[in-house]
């Protein structure tokens, strides 16, 4: 009796050589890219879950995780490329107009994965990452709050890459919120009135810590900024729009970006 021909373990070692060639690949385009000027900061509007989902056809809370998922993946990636900052919007506060059952299990998968990603990840502790979580965490279920308070103060002292965490956030509220204490610091007397300036503005943003705003990745094929980073965005910040659902993004998908970086540089440093 003749043996049938083992196809699927065929199939699996053609699988297996294909991603082995494909990360080899990658890792070649990260030497490539080292070779230029690479941002210090990179800023990612995480879009297009949802709609990962509805194409996938299933729940809207699986195209959630495929979108924590994409976050490792990007973040990684962020750190052979030697990135000093890394900032990701994960909800804005509009977003709680969403669905009631939506928002729930979003705070309830962000409050797990992202307490995971401090506590037991060994990129965060092998690369010393520290992780701030900003925005207007008041709004936030007192639970999830008190997680995410946790995670700054377990990561507060690491001195290696800077992960912030926009969650939840709005750039308009951040300005807002900074205005507000430069004011109060004049009330106080501690400033002078006459004196503010632009970089006292600055200094009471939520990303005072972080290096200037380099380029700024959105997926899903928009132009907009969706109330992100608007003043950071505003100092000569390279905005890349790139057609791939956040769960989708890839090595690839950040190449194209930063090969777009190094080339506007490239004609722009003259």
């Amino acid at each position: 009796m003749l043996e049938m021909f083992p196809f699927n373990k065929l199939a699996g070692l053609c699988s297996g050589l294909f991603n082995y060639f494909q990360l080899l690949f990658a890792e070649f385009f990260v030497l490539v890219l080292l070779q230029g000027p690479i941002p210090k900061h990179i800023g990612f509007i995480m879009d297009g879950n949802r709609r990962f989902a509805r194409m996938k056809k299933c729940e809207i809370k699986d195209g959630h995780i495929a979108g924590f998922n994409g976050l490792k993946t990007v973040l990684e990636w962020c750190l052979k490329l030697k990135i000093e900052t890394v900032t990701v919007y994960a909800f804005s506060i509009d977003n709680f107009n969403r669905p009631r059952p939506e928002v729930e299990a979003l705070m309830e998968l962000a409050k797990l994965r992202i307490t995971e990603l401090a506590e037991n990840s060994h990129y965060v502790k092998q690369h010393n990452i520290r992780i701030q979580l900003i925005g207007k965490l008041d709004l936030l279920p007192e639970d999830v709050k008190i997680a995410m308070e946790k995670v700054n103060e377990k990561t507060k002292n690491n001195t290696g890459p800077l992960l912030n965490i926009c969650f939840p956030y709005l750039s308009s509220q951040e300005i807002s919120n900074a205005t507000l204490k430069v004011s109060q610091l004049c009330q106080n007397r501690n400033l002078e009135l006459d004196s503010v300036t632009v970089q006292d503005i600055e200094n009471n943003l939520y990303t005072n810590k972080s290096p200037q705003l380099e380029l700024l990745i959105r997926t899903s094929g928009e132009s907009r900024l969706s109330n992100f980073l608007l003043w950071q965005a505003a100092k000569g910040c390279i905005f890349s729009s790139v057609c791939v659902y956040w769960p989708q993004i890839s090595f690839y998908t950040l190449f194209n970006s930063i090969m777009h970086f190094q080339i506007y540089k490239l004609f722009n440093s003259v």
